[in-house]
């Protein structure tokens, strides 16, 4: 989130909002400890039951597939940051089931496919 700070005089200055951004060191650990759950994945199932036990879930936000929290559904990073191609997943893991949720591009990847109760 970028946010524009006006001097007197000297214009705008662009500088981004500290609480949204993660530190280095922070981001180094959170990608060694994501990519290899995303790599070693045998299933959409598997990945998803993984990240549920560590306290996230994967989602479609505005059409990229993203890792949240649980607790409070924020985004935490998103594919590119862990330097995974959401095509090299459909590969290895298939099409993932993905329920649409809200306006726009947003969805919540399933873990199985529901079943239908019809009795």
């Amino acid at each position: 989130m970028n946010l524009r700070i006006s001097t007197s005089g000297a214009g705008a200055i662009s500088t981004r909002q500290a609480s949204t951004e993660l530190d280095c060191e922070t981001a180094a650990l959170l990608r060694a400890a994501i990519r290899p759950i995303f790599v070693t994945a045998a299933s959409w199932g598997n990945l998803a039951d993984i990240l549920k036990d560590k306290g996230y879930r994967l989602v479609f936000r505005q059409g990229r597939l993203c890792i949240t929290d649980r607790a409070t559904d924020a985004r935490i990073c998103g594919l590119r940051f862990l330097d995974i191609e959401f095509r090299e997943l459909i590969s290895r893991l298939g099409r993932p089931i993905v329920v649409a949720t809200g306006d726009g591009a947003n969805g919540d990847v399933l873990a199985e496919r529901p079943t239908s109760d019809q009795n």
